[in-house]
């Protein structure tokens, strides 16, 4: 899949490049250029997954093509090694916590996943 820059000022780059230079050369952030839908299917039987295999699904679907299943599923599974719960704030309000990771902040998810993304990527 090719990721674009927000700005819209450069040509679209491949998701290693997008990861390895982490902002594009025009300062705008990557996006991918579709975003694949899911089977109701998946969402019918979401309760029945973990924090972990939701995360993986969700991944396949951004970066599936670029990195390979079984490497993919190691480094969310890595990634997400502590719960992340989601807590009711009001009545259909919930808050997903993402606090509760080595650092007790939420970049342990998005920076933890990165990280491990540019492994991959500079290992490979």
């Amino acid at each position: 899949m090719r990721y674009y820059s927000t700005s819209k000022n450069t040509s679209p780059v491949t998701l290693k490049e997008a990861v390895i230079k982490g902002l594009a050369a025009d300062n705008g952030l990557f996006m991918p250029e579709r975003i694949e839908t899911f089977d109701p299917n998946f969402f019918e039987h979401i309760q029945n997954l973990s924090f972990q295999e939701i995360a993986f699904e969700v991944a396949k679907k951004f970066f599936g093509e670029d990195v390979g299943e079984d490497s993919l599923k190691e480094i969310v599974y890595d990634t997400l090694q502590f719960d992340c719960p989601v807590v009711k704030v009001s009545d259909n309000i919930y808050s997903l916590e993402l606090f509760h990771g080595p650092t007790l902040a939420f970049k342990d998810v998005g920076a933890r996943f990165m990280a491990r993304l540019l492994n991959y990527f500079l290992a490979g």
